[in-house]
């Protein structure tokens, strides 16, 4: 919904384009367009290089070291569950979700080991990079090879939105707290986010379409100025 534009002397052409700037439901871009994109395609097989009935196995076999961790979250718990993934890592490297549960994992283990008042970017960049990595292999091993807009698969589509959120998730906490990460400044993290969170929305994510937009820093930037050209406009009258 459109937000409404303050009695002024802009003209209707103006008046439609600070709508658009405000309503992310308008903003002619590839995350406002998400809804219609054909980045998925349901005809397609699970996974490229793994069969559906390895992809089955392996499924179950991850299924079975989450649900471990998720009964008992003990750091020698998690610690169990990280080397069995890291043996479905090694046998199949090319299993993406391994990934992404590695990420997981290694972020309930920073998590458990800092206090309420903390965040996980208290740890040296050494410890959080991992996550980074995980995210980012994950992501590389779901994309599509053949071009970045061709179509994936329904369960490629799932491990996309899930990888590219968490991934943006990190960068936002960064720049929320003031982290330098990777040499990085907040309006630059902040960048990342935007782009990570509108990779989600691509796949699939409604919730991480609208954050892409909140997260953008030229499209806060272009609202603070025009709200401030209106607050200026309306003062001289």
């Amino acid at each position: 919904m459109a937000v409404s534009i303050p009695t002024s002397t802009l003209s209707a052409n103006d008046t439609r384009v600070l709508n658009a700037l405000f309503d992310p439901e308008t903003l002619p871009s590839s995350v406002a367009k998400s809804k219609d994109a054909t980045a998925i395609d349901t005809s397609l097989p699970p996974h490229p290089n793994i069969s559906a009935s390895e992809l089955s196995t392996l499924e179950a076999r991850q299924n079975e070291i989450v649900h471990h961790v998720s009964i008992n979250s003990s750091i020698s718990e998690i610690d169990a569950a990280l080397a069995e993934l890291n043996q479905v890592v090694a046998q199949c490297p090319n299993y993406a979700s391994a990934y992404i549960n590695r990420a997981m994992l290694l972020r309930m283990k920073l998590e458990s080991q800092i206090s309420a008042t903390q965040h996980i970017f208290t740890h040296p960049t050494t410890a959080v990079q991992p996550l980074f990595e995980n995210l980012s292999r994950a992501i590389h091993l779901s994309l599509p090879s053949a071009s970045p807009t061709a179509p994936v698969s329904q369960y490629q589509a799932k491990i996309l939105r899930t990888a590219y959120s968490h991934r943006a998730y990190l960068y936002l906490k960064a720049a929320e707290t003031g982290t330098p990460l990777q040499g990085l400044e907040k309006s630059e993290l902040e960048e990342l986010a935007s782009k990570d969170f509108a990779g989600a929305a691509r796949y699939g994510d409604e919730v991480a379409r609208e954050m892409s937009v909140r997260t953008n820093p030229y499209a806060k930037m272009c609202g603070a100025i025009v709200r401030n050209a209106l607050k200026e406009e309306m003062s001289a009258e």
